[in-house]
């Protein structure tokens, strides 16, 4: 795995396009492994054909900070937090995990909720078995495990806290 110099900033469609989200967000849960995710559910929670209109309506509404490599403004990964400042979703390219990326991006984040809402006293995310561990090591904890369908497909979550 190549090591990555990045640089987190606020998503900007002019520097970085709504389809390097999703082709992140499509990469890593199509990445994860089958003892984890069946291709059924993988297929379920990043379909092919995935909706850039849909997309660009959410990402619209809400606070969104990409992780870009320094030497070529390739997309590394996102987080995305919703219109009460809550995580809706944070994303790293495959070939750029474990190398602080995430991290980053929660760090970013936790900084704007501060700033922004100084009020707010915990801080959700509803986490995939896959980012379970990576919330707690981050002082998120569990408070209900969730049951979602889609496309008739049955995947799990689980909704975490962490005080602010």
């Amino acid at each position: 795995m190549t090591p990555y110099s990045f640089e987190i900033e606020k998503f900007d469609p002019s520097k970085v396009s709504y389809w390097a989200l999703i082709n992140v967000f499509y990469r890593s849960v199509h990445a994860l492994p089958e003892a984890m995710y069946s291709p059924e559910q993988k297929s379920a929670w990043a379909p092919d054909g995935i909706d850039r209109a849909a997309w660009q309506a959410r990402i619209e509404q809400h606070n969104v900070w990409v992780a870009v490599d320094r030497n070529n403004h390739e997309c590394l990964g996102f987080i995305e937090l919703d219109q009460t400042a809550d995580l809706e979703c944070l994303y790293v390219c495959p070939t750029a995990q474990k190398q602080g990326i995430a991290k980053s991006l929660l760090s970013c984040a936790q900084q704007h909720v501060a700033t922004m809402k100084p009020e707010k006293k915990a801080w959700l995310v509803r986490a995939s078995d896959a980012a379970y561990e990576f919330f707690i090591r981050h002082g998120f904890m569990p408070t209900e495990r969730n049951v979602i369908e889609r496309f008739g497909v049955t995947l799990h979550n689980t909704t975490m806290s962490k005080a602010l």
